[in-house]
């Protein structure tokens, strides 16, 4: 019996041992917390995966990983940064930081959810288990109250998800996914009053270049050959935008995205390479040294260091480094302007000189000063290497600024005396040009005298070709009814003769039977042909006076087609008298409900003279030359519309350039060979449509494939002023 009651207090001390946990040698104890805050490095448990229940206080974590998480991300495992993760802290606070409030700053390249005794505390970002869609939150967060009472063990658990960077960052794996660091209440206000000391600094230093980029720029704009002030004011301006800029990154929580804050971050940069850079450019223009390759350098080699920057963005120590190394390129180029231009003993340069080395020493100060502890920081030392180069050129600047005025009074007080001596010697000339002005009156009269007699010349000039042009249409006209005279005119006379035997023969008055009543027939036949070509030659005459009178210049209504019929028959027959081998097929598509048009029959008939000429010479030049398959067409065409009646006159010929479409209806423009034409026919046919009738007319041509002259003439257009 003695032995069961053992065996059964036995079994309930093991459940009771295997129901509380033995203590955490892992466990974290706090004593004392340094100034600048206690880094917790040790203590951390880690496992990958995600289950709730990691957060409780009571769960055993013996079995995890042991790690410690601000080293480098390429330290750690990498399931770490996988995928999601628990990370647990168990600690103590000890006596000497009893009823401290404690507060825990947390930094980290993840979206995390932070458990205190297995309830949520903080959570920041969003957790997903792949990484590449894990949203991090951009802007650091508040620090975190920690309970402090003394000798009470508590469990910091930590749900993790790592964010992972794009690839092309190439510092991602230099640091670490997770910072935690302790403060006390008193050290978190002295670093934030140090915070807002530095911010108000800054915010000092960006009014003091913002002042020096306006003040300079004001020096250019009276004075702009000093280009030296011009380059000062970039160089100011850029280091105003680089100081507000890196202030605003310092102290800001309004980022909504990670490149957000990187593309600030850049920015920054950016305009402070380009200071640098700029302070380069204006050392050069204030010593009158052209920039060469050492400059040209510096530019690539800030596109190096920017570019570096932006691959390592996350790694501050390369990026500071690379910097800072860029930053001593252009200082050394400087202090080699500088000292070249004390060889040279240029004036003022004593206070440059002064300017840098107030700079360089300062610097060298503030950093031995913050190395050995005297100083929390560097920021009002680095502002002095910054402002006492800049108020060094700025003083010089002014200084030859005012040697410049005081050179001007000099040059001034030269130039009144010269204005004494250059008026008396104006007086003089202006006496001289008077009578020049004399003299040049009478010559411009007598120029004018004879530019008004050749001006009234070659107007007689013109109005005598004009009178050519009339009389070469008349000629044409002339010949083309004598061609159709001569024909009926043979006839007749054969005609004549004939019957005029056959009457001899007749011998008598009696009535003829047998052989003369065969005569008597033959007779009266050709009588009757007599008649009808001497009707033909009387039409033809009719016509060609209708034509070749000069009219009254009266509107009359006029059908339009019969006009363009005579006139289609004169011209072609005038060409073909001319040259009787020539043949052309002809095709008129005239609108048989064409109303009648108020015109002058006389001018208008000249225009599609005019028209129908140069279209039969247009086919007869491309016959001439030989083209095998040609065959010469000339094709007219009427119609009516609501803008009026349209005479459309289309030929197969060589057609017309561009440029000679552009000049076709200028006065005496002509593409006839010398001796043929005297280029006012299209001009005046041109002011007869568009001047005397209201009308237009174009031309359409491509060359190889022929032209088509358009004339459009309203059904109501003005009345008509006959051309003189």
């Amino acid at each position: 019996m003695r032995f069961v009651f053992l065996l059964a207090a036995v079994w309930l001390l093991a459940l009771l041992a295997r129901a509380t946990p033995s203590p955490d040698t892992a466990a974290l104890r706090l004593n004392r917390l340094p100034a600048d805050g206690l880094e917790l490095q040790r203590g951390w448990r880690y496992h990958p995966g995600d289950n709730p229940a990691w957060a409780r206080p009571d769960f055993d974590d013996r079995a995890w990983d042991t790690l410690n998480p601000a080293r480098p991300r390429r330290a750690l495992p990498a399931r770490l940064t996988a995928g999601l993760g628990w990370l647990r802290l168990r600690y103590a606070v000890g006596d000497s930081l009893r009823r401290r409030a404690l507060l825990l700053q947390i930094s980290g390249n993840g979206a995390m959810e932070l458990y205190l005794d297995g309830r949520l505390v903080r959570r920041d970002g969003t957790l997903h288990p792949d990484p590449t869609r894990v949203q991090i939150n951009p802007n650091t967060p508040e620090p975190l109250a920690l309970p402090g009472a003394s000798g009470q063990g508590y469990v910091l658990a930590v749900r993790f998800a790592p964010y992972e960077p794009p690839p092309w960052q190439l510092g991602r794996d230099a640091y670490p996914p997770l910072s935690f660091r302790l403060f006390t209440a008193p050290d978190v206000r002295r670093q934030t009053a140090e915070r807002t000391r530095a911010g108000t600094q800054f915010l000092v230093l960006t009014g003091l270049f913002g002042l020096l980029t306006l003040l300079h720029l004001v020096f250019f704009r009276f004075n702009p050959t000093r280009r030296a002030n011009l380059y000062f004011g970039f160089y100011a301006g850029s280091l105003a935008l680089c100081v507000w800029t890196h202030s605003y990154f310092a102290g800001t929580t309004d980022f909504s995205s990670v490149a957000q804050s990187i593309a600030l971050q850049l920015v920054g940069n950016g305009l402070q390479f380009l200071s640098y850079l700029w302070a380069v450019r204006a050392l050069y223009a204030l010593f009158g040294y052209r920039p060469g390759r050492l400059y040209h350098g510096l530019w690539g080699a800030a596109g190096l260091v920017l570019a570096w920057n932006t691959l390592y963005v996350f790694n501050d120590y390369l990026s500071s480094i690379a910097a800072i190394a860029f930053g001593g390129l252009a200082l050394a180029e400087q202090l080699r302007l500088t000292a070249k231009a004390w060889r040279e003993r240029q004036r003022g340069i004593w206070i440059i000189g002064t300017g840098f080395a107030v700079g360089l020493l300062s610097f060298l100060v503030g950093f031995a000063l913050v190395l050995t502890g005297v100083l929390p920081n560097v920021l009002p030392f680095l502002a002095l290497s910054y402002l006492a180069p800049a108020l060094g050129i700025s003083l010089f600047l002014a200084r030859e600024f005012a040697l410049d005025a005081q050179q001007l009074l000099v040059k001034l007080e030269e130039v009144e005396k010269l204005s004494v001596r250059a008026l008396a010697q104006e007086q003089e000339k202006q006496a001289l040009l008077a009578q020049q002005n004399e003299t040049l009156e009478t010559q411009v009269q007598q120029r004018t005298a004879q530019l008004e007699q050749s001006l009234a010349d070659l107007q007689a000039a013109q109005a005598q070709l004009v009178q050519q042009e009339k009389m070469a249409f008349l000629g044409e006209l002339t010949a083309g009814i004598a061609h159709e005279l001569q024909n009926p005119l043979t006839f007749m006379k054969n005609f004549a003769e004939v019957s005029t035997e056959l009457v001899d023969e007749m011998g008598g008055p009696r009535p003829a039977a047998g052989l003369e009543g065969e005569i008597l027939a033959g007779l009266k036949q050709n009588l009757r042909e007599i008649s009808q070509h001497g009707q033909r030659a009387t039409a033809i005459i009719a016509g060609m006076l209708e034509h070749a009178r000069a009219g009254t210049g009266q509107r009359v209504p006029t059908p339009l087609n019969a006009l363009v019929e005579d006139s289609l028959r004169l011209a072609y027959q005038g060409l073909r008298a001319q040259d009787r081998d020539f043949r052309a097929h002809l095709t008129t598509a005239l609108d048989p409900a064409l109303p009648l048009v108020a015109v002058v029959p006389q001018d208008v008939g000249r225009v599609l003279i005019n028209l129908l000429t140069n279209a039969f010479h247009a086919v007869r030049q491309r016959q001439q030359a030989g083209e095998a398959g040609y065959r010469p067409e000339v094709h007219v065409h009427t119609s009516a519309g609501p803008g009026g009646v349209e005479i459309r006159i289309a030929d197969n010929g060589p057609g017309m350039s561009a440029a000679v479409q552009a000049k076709i209806f200028q006065p005496f423009f002509t593409t006839k060979p010398a001796g043929e034409g005297t280029g006012l026919g299209l001009s005046l046919s041109h002011d007869i449509i568009t001047q005397g009738h209201g009308g237009t007319l174009g031309v359409e041509s491509r060359e190889g494939q022929g032209t088509t002259f358009s004339v459009t003439l309203p059904l109501n257009g003005p009345v008509y002023s006959r051309l003189k």
